[in-house]
């Protein structure tokens, strides 16, 4: 190759370059390097935060029980707060606390909620939750009960003729159907027990009452 056809190749070589960068300037963006890319995939598909997750016991749709309660939500006699009822929570009188050391309340959770219920911080060593996993073969005392447990009602729909025991569940509270859990509040001596209640994806708790063996002020 003599002098002269290496310039001109080496100026072909150059208009091509130039041509290339003119093409690419005027079109669309490069892809992002791969790991940029990723992190952007990430941000665009990344979903709704969790629910917020409590320790403690945990109740579901598989341990539950079943039966009517006419007035659930409605009655004066129990203790609701949203999708939640405590039959028979309105007040307890002393007696039965101090004889029975609490009292024994079916706790109710609208089809397709979840609801954590929490001994608030006052009450912590005076009272428990009954609910969920507890010894067996001797009396349930409050050092064996639950600070906190979480209700997981079972989703509506028809119930099946036979029992199903991921539901949907045949309880119902008037028409609204619910599912139920079988429990105590315990505490060492008649009292307001506070409650923090957790619903669904509330950032926030609300503030109920529980009268065992003493009238509450307001929640």
């Amino acid at each position: 190759m003599n002098a002269r056809t290496g310039t001109a190749l080496a100026c072909g070589l150059a208009l091509v370059a130039v041509a290339a960068l003119i093409v690419f300037s005027s079109g669309e963006r490069e892809a992002p390097p791969p790991q940029a890319a990723a992190a952007a995939s990430t941000q665009a598909t990344r979903g709704p935060s969790r629910p917020k997750r409590f320790g403690g016991a945990r109740e579901d749709c598989t341990t539950r029980s079943e039966a009517e309660f006419p007035g659930g939500f409605t009655s004066q006699l129990n203790l609701v707060v949203g999708p939640l009822v405590l039959i028979g929570g309105a007040y307890t009188d002393a007696a039965t606390v101090r004889e029975f050391g609490g009292n024994k309340f079916p706790l109710l959770v609208a089809a397709g909620h979840r609801v954590t219920v929490r001994i608030a911080r006052p009450a912590r060593r005076l009272a428990g939750l009954a609910y969920g996993p507890l010894p067996q073969g001797r009396k349930t005392t409050v050092r064996d009960t639950h600070r906190t447990v979480t209700f997981i009602a079972c989703a509506p729909g028809k119930p099946a003729r036979g029992y199903n025991p991921h539901g949907p569940s045949a309880s119902h509270a008037d028409r609204t159907p619910v599912t139920f859990w079988s429990g105590f509040v315990l505490t060492r001596a008649p009292a307001c027990i506070p409650l923090d209640v957790f619903i669904d994806d509330a950032p926030s708790a609300r503030r109920a009452a529980l009268p065992l063996g003493r009238r509450c002020g307001r929640a």
